[in-house]
């Protein structure tokens, strides 16, 4: 309803008011337990027929012994037998995404990066962020703000992306008209992976492995 959105941005005025300068940084997401992990919906391109298999389960990071979790499955470009035949736009991707809630955001305002402690794999991922539409409405938005997710093989890191390198997408399209993206009204979070033309975006098993997701002032 509307005089929800006014009470939630009244609250927003009076935060910043009280408090004009957020925390260096702020926890967004964990991957400790099954309920942080059934606050994420996992996808592949299975909805429009292809064969690729993915997962989100609860492992252990081996190097301090604190739970985290595992993305992992299998690329493949292959589709199914009634799919075979008919035009196929995408295939050969799976990915992880925030479930979205009606009337519910993320607000990093104030905040203009984005960190992620993980293990990669030696593949390419791509951080995405759908903010709220206010034109075509949230749900029918196909708007996403992208970038890429860049991790060594093997090795923990926390990876920092400013949020000014993600650059909108529509459909998988850059849009070549500059826009900036709306902090406070973040609808979904995701990372995602597709086959491509390289070593590191080949089809097969992946795996990328996730502690958690924070906001943060990396700029003084």
């Amino acid at each position: 309803m509307a005089w929800k959105g006014l009470v939630k941005q009244a609250q927003r005025y009076l935060d910043k008011v009280q408090n004009p300068y957020p925390a260096a940084e702020r926890l967004l997401y964990h991957f400790a337990s099954a309920e942080d992990l059934a606050r994420w919906k996992v996808f592949t391109d299975r909805v429009y027929g292809g064969q690729s298999t993915a997962q989100l389960s609860l492992s252990s990071n081996t190097c301090n012994g604190t739970a985290t979790a595992s993305f992992h499955g299998d690329i493949s470009l292959d589709i199914d037998d009634e799919t075979e035949g008919k035009r196929m736009q995408r295939s050969g991707f799976a990915g992880i995404r925030t479930e979205e809630m009606e009337g519910q955001y993320m607000d990093v305002e104030g905040y203009d990066a984005l960190a992620f402690r993980m293990r990669g794999d030696g593949r390419k991922y791509i951080a995405n962020l759908r903010t709220a539409n206010w034109i075509v409405g949230e749900e029918n938005s196909h708007d996403v703000w992208q970038a890429f997710l860049l991790a060594r093989k093997g090795a923990w890191q926390e990876i920092i992306l400013p949020l000014d390198r993600f650059l909108l997408t529509h459909k998988g399209r850059l849009v070549e008209t500059r826009s900036e993206m709306n902090p406070h009204r973040i609808v979904s979070l995701g990372i995602s992976l597709a086959a491509g033309g390289s070593d590191a975006e080949k089809t097969g098993p992946f795996c990328l492995e996730l502690e958690w997701i924070k906001a943060m002032r990396a700029r003084s």
